[in-house]
């Protein structure tokens, strides 16, 4: 999740725990949060205000025998 860089960081994750999200970790420096929310939940945090954007955790690594 990625948050743009004018709002208080408390109060966006404040928001963001009332529509279901679960903090894991807050990258201040650069605007980036990580946690978990339901699938059913995740559409409700892109309209967090301050969040611009949500993405899934992407970890299908592959490499190339």
């Amino acid at each position: 999740m990625t948050r743009s860089p004018d709002n208080d960081l408390n109060v966006i994750i404040a928001n963001l725990v009332q529509n279901g999200f679960v903090l894991g970790e807050a990258l201040d420096e650069i605007g980036v949060l990580t946690g978990t929310v339901s699938a059913s939940a995740m559409a409700s945090l892109a309209g967090v205000p301050s969040v611009t954007a949500v993405e899934r955790e992407q970890n299908d690594y592959h490499t190339q025998a």
